[in-house]
């Protein structure tokens, strides 16, 4: 990557609709460079998205950080979690803990209900857990929030079956994005 590529992606990064050709004249190339440059530089290092923002869509965070007890316990639960819509970010972390997600909600009463039933901490094989809540980041504004199409089904990814859940039934969670039963803005 060199500065030319930094200027292309610090181009992409204020406002991912610019035009390749609009691209070039800051740069001083033709459209049909930048655009070879781009496809090389999203062949490794790059991946254009769209992201929502999350103080206009009212998103709080959760940001639950966990001691899984076993390796292969962790490998399978981050099996699970990478299908939930909810979160944002997954990582294996070094330290106290040994696993850091970030997941979203739409409100405080279904952040609640994640924290408490739903999300990493939740799971069997967790020794300890912390959770962090936080209001809409500052930085990112927008966030890569996964839109589910599919809503056909009864059970989230993770195995929970919202429509048996008593914080879904009294209209205090939203339900998981992934299943029939969601009554949000996603």
């Amino acid at each position: 990557m060199d500065e030319i590529d930094r200027v292309i992606i610090a181009a992409l990064q204020q406002n991912g609709r610019i035009s390749l050709s609009e691209i070039g004249r800051r740069i001083g190339l033709s459209h049909v460079s930048v655009r070879r440059r781009l496809n090389n530089l999203s062949k490794n290092i790059l991946k254009v998205t769209v992201g929502l923002n999350a103080r206009r869509m009212g998103f709080h965070l959760a940001i639950v950080s966990a001691e899984v007890e076993t390796p292969k316990r962790l490998q399978e639960i981050i099996r699970v979690l990478l299908n939930c819509p909810r979160i944002i970010f997954l990582a294996k972390v070094t330290g106290a803990y040994n696993l850091m997600a970030i997941m979203i909600a739409e409100n405080m009463e279904t952040l609640n209900a994640m924290v408490e039933h739903c999300s990493v901490r939740a799971y069997e094989g967790i020794r300890r857990s912390e959770v962090v809540i936080a209001e809409a980041p500052i930085i990112p504004k927008y966030l890569p929030v996964r839109m589910v199409v599919d809503r056909s089904s009864d059970v989230a990814p993770c195995g929970m079956e919202c429509g048996e859940c008593i914080r879904y039934k009294h209209e205090g969670c939203l339900a998981c994005p992934a299943t029939k039963y969601y009554r949000g803005p996603l």
